[in-house]
């Protein structure tokens, strides 16, 4: 059965949250709830946390400045 929750919540905050996140702010909550019933835990992906973003958004400045952060030793294959 469903039943109806009203609350109050400062509309900076939803659009925050969406653009944070990629989701509409009932979809987010949606999706916590249901990530809960089946023994989630609480709290968004930690991919979409500040710093990984930071690092994520580095790597692809790197990538695109031609700089490889990890240099592979190329081995000689016998054939």
């Amino acid at each position: 059965m469903a039943e109806m929750i009203n609350f109050s919540i400062d509309s900076k905050d939803v659009q925050t949250f969406e653009e944070k996140t990629g989701l509409k702010f009932v979809d987010g909550m949606k999706l916590l709830i249901d990530n809960l019933k089946y023994g989630g835990n609480f709290g968004l992906d930690p991919f979409w946390s500040e710093e990984n973003q930071t690092v994520l958004s580095k790597s692809i400045e790197d990538a695109e400045n031609g700089i490889n952060m990890h240099e592979h030793e190329l081995i000689e294959v016998d054939e």
